[in-house]
């Protein structure tokens, strides 16, 4: 053990080393928490990946079942084929916007807000 600082004596030395180890302590746990909650996050994140995944699998053979659908009772009635093809072009291009824009609120949405908030409380809490 090291010899205290001039004039401190020995009890002070001795609390300021608890206060260390509590400090050092405390920080072990912040530092777990967040490591345990990105674990959480990287594991769900991955199997929500993968759900998705065949989720869009589906609902792009639904889109493209739909289109076509329309595009031959379209052609059944005597509609140009230019005429469907660039309707069904541009269906195709707004829906994307939408999906674009569904993606962006959720990335928004997606933060460690309450991890920050549970381990360092704001004064409006």
């Amino acid at each position: 053990m090291e010899t205290p600082p001039h004039g401190a004596s020995e009890q002070e030395q001795s609390d300021f080393d608890e206060v260390i180890n509590t400090h050092k302590s405390w920080l072990k746990s912040v530092l777990g928490l967040g490591a345990l909650e990105a674990k959480l996050w990287v594991a769900s994140s991955a199997q929500l990946l993968a759900l998705m995944c065949g989720v869009i699998f589906l609902l792009l053979t639904t889109w493209l079942l739909l289109i076509a659908t329309i595009a031959v009772v379209a052609w059944s009635y005597g509609f140009s084929l230019v005429g469907i093809l660039f309707t069904a072009t541009l269906a195709t291009f707004f829906s994307s916007f939408a999906l674009l824009y569904l993606v962006k609120r959720t990335l928004k949405n997606m933060n460690f807000a309450r991890t920050l908030d549970a381990v360092i409380p704001t004064d409006e809490d």
